[in-house]
């Protein structure tokens, strides 16, 4: 799994484990920061400390990568920031930032944890605080803070108010987080069967066209086979779009790997056709995806009919864009034509979809023949 996957699966995953994602990050670049602010302070206890931090929650990190379940991954995090807190609170006399940091702990284990779960876990952490401000006192007796009866009701006090504000968040706000979670997952679901509804439906008329064609020969055959690959080159648009979480965008380099393969299966199976796909896009929408697929399926059709006399060829298939424009070229090496403005005009249903689709995404269709045929369709944004 690469990083932008990584990246992918945490921003389509639940919301606790993306919340935990950014806490580990938060928390390891503070204590870099403070690795950085401690080591010109010469106070090489705490950058000790600071570092096994960071160590720890990016092996913890690396764990979520690979799927450790979240309430394991949670406590790891709440422990091992926990730990480092009152340690180094404890080993600087409480003369300390981590102090106001301690306070954000039960907020922490609400955000994580289950009510109960947390219950216990911010008692714990509370008589840990205690024991140790109990042990500097008897150490230390002229501490500041453990003497200071005011400043120990303030913090008590503090910590209270946010873990109340932490009982809110758990009970009004999580619980409507919750509920739009689950009516969201609902219409996933129901967007779902529409789109393995529609490539069924796809298939099935694609099926009778087959049927029909079976017992045709000579230009019906050919009419009838054409209309089949235009209606399944749609259906692998939906099929591919049931098949994965993301309903709003398919893969440009597999959608069209698909399809090269179905066509070639269909037209050219004993042909030595070689096809190649680039793009610098990695995404597309449903409604410009299914266009793209009508316009290279009339575009991939016509290459293996009419381009390669001896069987043989490459085709290259290519996505850019610039500022404003996405830019499509569909190129292949074979004989080329005599006159691209005659093609470009043509009155074929083939050219009359690749012009009428270009029109529908706002675009424009060039031809050159240089080396074969070459296609530039630019459409907007």
């Amino acid at each position: 799994m690469t990083l932008t996957n990584f990246m992918l699966d945490i921003k389509h995953s639940n919301h606790k484990l993306v919340l935990l994602y950014r806490f580990h990050i938060i928390v390891i670049l503070i204590n870099i920061f403070a690795i950085v602010i401690d080591t010109f302070s010469q106070k090489y206890n705490n950058v000790f400390i600071e570092l096994f931090v960071v160590c720890i929650l990016f092996f913890n990190l690396l764990y979520i990568h690979k799927g450790v379940k979240l309430k394991k991954a949670a406590y790891v995090f709440i422990i091992t920031i926990s730990t480092s807190l009152f340690t180094l609170i404890y080993i600087n006399h409480f003369a300390t930032m981590s102090v106001v940091f301690i306070l954000l702990l039960p907020l922490t284990t609400l955000l994580f944890l289950e009510l109960k779960e947390s219950l216990f876990m911010s008692l714990f952490l509370f008589l840990i605080m205690a024991l140790l401000l109990y042990l500097e006192y008897l150490n230390n007796p002229n501490n500041l803070l453990a003497q200071n009866s005011t400043a120990l009701f303030n913090l008590a006090y503090t910590a209270v108010i946010i873990y109340i504000f932490g009982l809110l968040y758990h009970f009004s706000i999580l619980k409507t987080f919750n509920e739009l979670d689950a009516s969201n997952h609902q219409k996933a679901l129901l967007l779902k069967e529409v789109h393995h509804r529609v490539k069924n439906n796809l298939n099935v008329i694609a099926s009778i066209i087959g049927l029909q064609e079976s017992t045709l020969e000579g230009k019906e055959k050919e009419e009838l086979l054409k209309s089949k690959s235009r209606i399944e080159s749609i259906a692998i648009v939906h099929e591919m779009l049931y098949k994965h979480e993301n309903f709003e965008s398919i893969d440009f380099e597999v959608y069209m790997n698909r399809l090269s393969s179905l066509l070639l299966d269909m037209y050219a199976s004993e042909q030595n056709i070689q096809v190649h796909i680039k793009s610098d896009i990695k995404n597309m929408s449903l409604n410009v995806m299914v266009q793209l697929g009508i316009m290279i399926n009339e575009l991939f059709t016509n290459s293996i009919k009419y381009a390669f006399v001896e069987n043989e060829g490459d085709i290259n298939i290519e996505l850019q864009h610039n500022e404003d424009d996405y830019i499509l070229t569909y190129s292949d090496n074979g004989i080329g034509h005599p006159s691209p403005e005659v093609l470009l005009n043509s009155k074929s249903l083939g050219i009359k979809l690749i012009h009428l689709t270009a029109r529908q995404l706002k675009g424009s269709v060039e031809i050159s023949s240089s080396k074969g045929l070459k296609y530039e369709i630019r459409f907007k944004k």
